[in-house]
């Protein structure tokens, strides 16, 4: 079964923003999910609900959204794997 996709304005101006070689990379980590090729692994602790995908030195996170026409997902945040958790939970207010 296909998996749905949707990028939330965050991880659009991100992948936009990298060079093209880094782009085709993370949108084919996004296609791999589509196709079934891959599955994004769950995160823990406070981040749980979440998903992350790997694509490099780039993590994706995602949430999975509610749907009657099958699995989709939502990326809600992408950035240098460096980096990335500790933003995405400053964003939901679990850091300072």
């Amino acid at each position: 079964m296909k998996v749905k996709i949707t990028l939330e304005q965050q991880p659009l101006d991100f992948l936009r923003s990298q060079p093209p070689e880094s782009r085709k990379r993370l949108r084919d980590a996004l296609h791999a999910v589509e196709s079934g090729a891959a599955s994004p692994e769950p995160l823990e602790d406070e981040l749980e609900g979440f998903y992350k995908l790997k694509a490099e030195r780039y993590r994706l996170i995602l949430q999975s959204v509610a749907s009657d026409e099958g699995p989709r997902f939502r990326v809600v945040f992408a950035e240098r794997r460096k980096v990335v958790y500790e933003m995405f939970s400053q964003i939901l207010g679990l850091e300072s």
